[in-house]
C-alpha cells in the first residue's frame, strides 16, 4: 500500500505453503504446479500485498518459515543497520571527486582482512584493453571511437 516492494521466494512446497496460509489464501494451494494458474495466482497475491504497508508485510511474513526481505530504496539501503554494522558502505578519498561512497569488503575474515586498493574504473578506461583482447585492431577502435559507439 506505501509503494514499496518486498521479495518473496516459495519455490519450495513448504515455503509455497506457508506463504499461502500466511495469506489467508489456501485455496491456491492445490494449484502450486498447475502453470496455467501461476498468472491468477500473482496477481491475487500481487492484491493482498498490496492492503498493507512493505514493513507490515514484512512483520507478519518473516514470523514463520517464508523466504521473505524488504526490497529497499537508496537511502533506506544505506541506513541499514547490519550493512552499517559489516561495513558495506564505505567513505573512500577518491583522488578527483572527493569523498565517495563504495560497496565495501563482503567477506570479513580476521586474519586476512580485506581492503579496498584501488577505485572502480572510469567510463572507458579500459575500452582499448578490452576490445584489443578480444582481437579488435586499433584502426577500429579508433573508429568506433569517433562514431561515438564507444568511450
Amino acid at each position: 500500500s506505501d509503494g514499496k516492494y518486498l521479495s518473496l521466494g516459495s519455490i519450495e512446497p513448504w515455503f509455497y505453503a506457508n506463504l499461502c496460509k500466511a495469506l489467508g489464501r489456501e485455496d491456491y494451494l492445490p494449484h502450486e504446479f498447475n502453470k496455467e494458474k501461476h498468472p491468477e495466482i500473482k496477481k491475487g497475491i500481487a492484491e493482498i500485498i498490496k492492503t498493507k504497508t512493505r514493513d507490515e508485510w514484512f512483520e507478519i511474513l518473516s514470523q514463520t518459515d517464508i523466504c521473505v526481505g524488504k526490497i529497499y530504496d537508496y537511502e533506506e539501503l544505506e541506513n541499514d543497520p547490519q550493512l552499517k554494522h559489516r561495513e558495506m558502505i564505505v567513505e573512500i578519498d577518491h583522488p578527483t571527486e572527493g569523498k565517495v561512497k563504495q560497496v565495501g569488503i563482503s567477506v570479513k575474515l580476521s586474519d586476512t582482512p580485506g581492503a579496498i586498493r584501488s577505485f572502480p574504473p572510469g567510463l572507458g578506461e579500459h575500452t582499448d584493453e578490452v576490445l584489443g583482447g578480444l582481437g579488435y585492431p586499433k584502426k577500429e577502435i579508433e573508429r568506433l571511437r569517433a562514431e561515438g559507439t564507444i568511450k
